[in-house]
């Protein structure tokens, strides 16, 4: 019979099944093409709005770097619309600032607007070579390419620039950066005794070079019979032309050339780079992926190139790859889908245990169905998510729960058509009982439509509030932004398209439902479990549910305090540290990093020894492991060692794979730092063996000042602090303890002279760092003619004593005798935030021991107010990750609130209550219980996705008190007491409920017991979710009933 619930979509697609299953081969084929074509990543990767403005300063100091270069630029930036923060860096030889733009802002428009106030300042030094304002921009590391065996340097340049080139021309490959070979460079050194000898000036000597190397365009003859353009040649382009030029010629028509001055060199700039590959000289490229690109596609195509390049090279050369990403990455999406397989397969038995087969099969439907739905989507909505390992683990994550809704209408089609058959059976048994046994019913579409509306709505709202719960964390922000944004879309668009399957797909699926009769079935062993799972469960529910419910509605108030001291416990247990807090995971890395800072102003060969005396540790841990382990592999499979400056080194070790080696990469790393021990003249040592999602140390303090010295005291005394905490370690000081410099003053007889300061600073800087002469182009590489000094007498203080200054009249003059010359400290690096000097300490923390939160949080509520009293022009902030976890928790805790405002919301209209949603979310709290005890028994530390855990629980678990009260209330129109209906709903939900728990729990079961390193970066989140829906669903069967009894006394004592 037509009624009023035989209209409407879901009623028209039960009636036309085509339309239907062409809905669904519509989104499982749009879903497969997605799948083939969508990119593959590690991690999800995400734009960020920063300007950074890079000046090079040659020569040039760091407090000349920031008076000449930082102090301009921040005031032509000044008032700028758009710019969130300034902060900006001065060392040695060059600048840098960076502009954090505020959200919404057309960073296109703002870099515009800031190439234009910088190309308006005027006061910059004549020195400076031009600012470069650029986007930072994300790129993805693919993998390391190193070139190693005994080459001199030209070898290792024009080898390197060739493989460089060589790998841009590969199809898939954008982007390849050269490390380990210096710039070309023609040096042209002049002693000091054979300038005097000559008369002559470093900047008379570049004056005269500048003026004979020269290409010069002299115009066009516009002649009768054709134009003819007009030039000068006689640029000079190898160290060999210059060495030629004539610097004068005398009367006698004899010439002195510059090879009769001075030597002249055709090599490479002076610094101390070295890049060692596997103990041998090297080179190094980095590949890296564009956003969008495939790391295993660009990957696969560098390992060929590198096989075919082998037989190229010259004997003794060797070419092999390292830090391989696509390996991690094959792995760990091998992981992930097997954990989803497993994860599938434990669903698929809990719903044919459970639930009519035929039922079960098509409610399995819904998890390709949504997943394809969702590969659909991803590569296209705003957000661009592809396949990573947190996109992949969001399908693990929602695997047990895009069948919930599945379940419900299943169920309630289910139990409307054999409420049907029953009806049938009974009046066929009236008849005959062969009539009775030869009965079979086929649920038409109208009892199918009938029992699917009866849950529409709660079902509806049940998935809705969990996509509210999701919805909040799309507008977290911040470094970690990327991570949930992949996680939130993908649950998000599964849910979507869980809808649609569970709406309009599974209805016309379940059209003809068979009642009576029973066929021979293959199934019948599965049918019996049923049987005996379904007596087993009445019996639970009658005989230990049933009477323990009621005893507690009936000691409801004993109940509500038992559960809240049960909470309070619970989060005891965290601030006491029996469950570890670290808002930023480690996430456990499979490679291992060490950068070494020396003191500024340290030796070459201070530097290259320090370099060989950690790279020997490392091997020498690897030697006494093999010692130990005979007949095993050893640990260290490569190691790339490369200085990234004159005071910097960067080891890169890869060990051999997990499974063949018996201790992990934390292990080696704590081996490596006792084998090093303290080492001589070094500033900052650091090694790790995890990957801080939150960026660099944990604890991250800094100091701001405009009293250089009072913000050097406060700095060291917060460093001392520090120190005093058990299990803090590598304690860092940004300012440093300050670099030899030799300053140069003027003496009152310079006037008498007329020399300036500015003639005794350009001559000297002529002499040491030198006068650049011409910048030339060969091929794609432009480089440096520079004037100056000798290196040996570049090296010895007393040359600058010996030095001569030359007056404006051609008198020379000793430089002792003008000027006054001391020895002083300078700062190593000059940090500004906000237009003021700041100071960073920073330190990490053994989590073990003591949480980096309540070291932050101690130093800021019991330290620093007696500290800033002490330095009353010092103010305090936290930085680096220290910031953004504070950042993070407000927007975090901003995003929770906004989460319950909405599933409040989603709860009050369909039940047309304030108080009933209330009820409902009360259960959302509890749920902490079970991820505190999830993460005790795991040993794992509650972080940032740990939390995000719980937020996402907060949509789930109301669905279950949804159901129960949406039943209680049905259940009041037909009984007594409120008692009896809450007793009623119990019995009636207790199935759909524990059902839905279970798949979700079951869903995310493999991923708990997963040991590979990448996967304990989510198996947090998997805690936090699979332990609160358990322990939240199974307060919820106890909870919930007697709050609902707490309101209605509410209710009855005000009336």
């Amino acid at each position: 019979m037509m009624n009023s619930q035989s209209h409407g979509l879901l009623a028209w697609f039960a009636k036309n099944p085509v339309a239907a299953n062409l809905l669904m081969a519509f989104v499982v084929v749009s879903g497969l093409v997605s799948a083939l074509s969508i990119s593959k990543d590690m991690f999800p990767r995400s734009d960020i709005d920063v300007i950074q403005i890079a000046v090079p300063y040659p020569g040039a100091a760091p407090v000349e770097v920031e008076k000449g270069v930082i102090l301009p630029i921040e005031a032509a930036l000044k008032g700028m619309k758009g710019i969130k923060e300034i902060t900006a860096r001065a060392s040695r030889d060059f600048a840098r600032v960076t502009l954090d733009i505020e959200p919404g802002e057309d960073i296109n428009e703002i870099m515009a607007q800031v190439e234009n106030r910088i190309d308006s300042i005027v006061g910059f030094p004549k020195e400076l070579e031009k600012p470069n304002v650029s986007r930072i921009e994300m790129f993805g590391w693919v993998m390391n390419v190193s070139v190693y065996g005994a080459m001199d340097e030209r070898t290792r340049k024009e080898i390197g620039l060739e493989v460089r080139d060589e790998l841009l021309e590969l199809p898939d490959v954008k982007r390849v950066m050269l490390w380990g070979v210096n710039d070309y460079e023609i040096s042209i050194e002049v002693k000091e005794n054979r300038l005097r000898e000559l008369n002559l000036t470093l900047n008379e000597v570049a004056q005269v070079l500048r003026a004979s190397s020269l290409d010069l365009a002299a115009g066009m003859i516009r002649a009768e019979n054709g134009n003819v353009l007009v030039r000068t040649q006689g640029k000079a382009y190898t160290g060999q032309e210059f060495s030629n030029l004539v610097l004068r010629s005398n009367a006698d028509g004899t010439q002195l050339l510059l090879s009769d001055v001075a030597d002249v060199t055709d090599g490479f700039v002076e610094t101390s780079r070295v890049t060692r590959f596997d103990q041998e000289n090297s080179f190094a490229l980095g590949v890296f992926s564009l956003k969008g690109q495939d790391i295993i596609t660009i990957s696969d195509s560098v390992k060929k190139y590198i096989d075919e390049k082998r037989g190229d090279l010259p004997e003794g050369l060797s070419i092999d790859y390292v830090f391989d990403e696509s390996f991690h990455l094959r792995g760990r999406l091998n992981m992930m889908l097997s954990n989803l397989a497993m994860g599938a397969v434990l669903v698929a038995v809990v719903l044919g245990l459970f639930l009519n087969l035929q039922v079960a099969g098509w409610v399995m439907l819904g998890i390709p169905v949504s997943f394809l739905g969702a590969l659909w989507l991803m590569p296209i909505t705003p957000y661009n998510v592809n396949i990573n390992v947190l996109s992949l683990f969001a399908f693990i994550m929602v695997l047990g729960i895009v069948v919930d809704d599945a379940i419900v209408i299943g169920e309630s089609i289910f139990s409307e058509a054999k409420d049907e058959a029953d009806k049938g059976a009974a009046e066929a048994r009236q008849l005959s009982d062969a009539a009775a046994e030869d009965y079979v019913y086929i649920a038409p579409a109208e009892t199918v439509i009938a029992g699917a509306q009866k849950v529409a709505t709660p079902s509806t709202i049940g998935v809705m509030t969990t996509i509210a719960a999701f919805v909040p964390i799309l507008f977290v922000g911040g470094n970690v932004s990327a991570f949930l944004e992949a996680i939130a879309v993908v649950v998000i668009l599964c849910l979507l398209f869980s809808l649609i399957e569970s709406k309009l797909i599974l209805p016309s699926h379940l059209v003809g439902l068979r009642f009576g009769k029973k066929k021979a079935s293959r199934w019948r062993f599965i049918e019996g479990w049923q049987a005996s799972i379904d007596t087993k469960m009445t019996a639970f529910i009658d005989n230990k549910y049933q009477p323990f419910l009621e005893k507690c509605m009936r000691h409801r108030y004993v109940t509500l305090a038992s559960f809240g001291a049960v909470l309070i416990l619970s989060f005891g247990a965290v601030a006491s540290g029996v469950a570890r807090f670290e808002i930023f995971p480690d996430v456990p890395s499979d490679d291992i990093r060490a950068i070494i800072i020396m003191h500024d102003g340290t030796s070459e060969e201070s530097l290259i020894g320090t370099l060989k005396s950690v790279e020997q540790a490392a091997y020498a841990v690897d030697k006494r492991y093999r010692e130990e382990n005979p007949g095993r592999a050893g640990l260290i499979e490569h190691l790339l060692v490369y200085t990234g400056s004159d005071i910097e080194i960067n080891f890169l070790v890869q060990l051999t794979h997990a499974e063949v080696r018996s201790i992990s990469s934390v292990e080696f790393e704590k081996l490596w730092r006792q084998e090093v021990g303290n080492l001589p003249n070094v500033r900052k040592q650091n090694y790790y063996s995890t990957t801080n999602s939150g960026g660099g140390a944990k604890i991250n303090l800094a100091l701001s000042s405009p009293d250089p010295e009072q913000l050097t005291l406060a700095s060291t005394a917060l460093q001392d602090k520090l120190g005093e905490y058990d299990g803090v370690f590598d304690i860092y000081n940004s300012q440093g303890v300050g670099s030899r410099e030799i300053l140069i003053g003027l003496k009152p007889y310079a006037s008498q002279l007329n020399i300036t300061l500015a003639d005794i600073a350009r001559q000297v800087r002529q002499a040491f760092y030198g006068e650049e002469v011409q910048r030339l182009q060969r091929g794609a590489e432009t480089f440096k003619v520079m004037v100056r000094y000798p290196l040996e007498e570049r090296r010895s203080l007393a040359t600058i004593e010996d030095m001569h200054i030359r007056t404006a009249g051609g008198q020379v003059v000793a430089i002792g005798e003008v000027a006054d010359i001391r020895l002083g400290l300078g700062l190593t690096t000059i940090s500004r935030t906000e237009r003021k000097r700041t100071v960073t300490v920073t330190a990490d923390v053994e989590t073990a021991k003591v949480q980096s939160s309540a070291v932050i949080s101690d130093i800021t509520k019991n330290y620093m107010p007696q500290l800033l009293e002490q330095y009353p022009g010092v103010e305090f902030a936290l930085g680096g990750s220290s910031q953004e976890e504070s950042r993070l928790v407000s927007r975090m805790l901003l995003g929770f609130m906004a989460a319950l405002f909405l599933i409040y919301g989603l709860l009050a209209v369909p039940l047309r209550s304030y108080a009933q949603p209330l009820v409902i979310m009360s259960v959302i709290p509890f749920g902490f219980i079970g991820a505190v005890v999830g993460h005790i028994l795991f040993g794992v530390t509650i972080n940032m996705l740990s939390i995000f855990g719980l937020i996402a629980l907060a949509g789930v678990v109301v669905n279950d008190s949804l159901i129960l009260v949406e039943f209680a209330n049905r259940a009041r129109e037909s009984v007594d007491t409120e008692e009896e209906a809450l007793l009623a709903a119990g019995k009636r939900r207790f199935r759909a409920i524990f059902l839905t728990t279970t798949t979700t729990f079951v869903g995310l079961l493999p991923m708990l017991f997963e040991t590979s390193m990448q996967a304990q970066f989510v198996i947090p989140m998997a805690i936090s979710l699979s332990f609160g829906i358990v322990a939240a669903t199974a307060i919820t069967l106890i909870l919930i009933p007697c709050l609902y009894l707490v309101l209605h006394d509410f209710k009855r004592t005000k009336v």
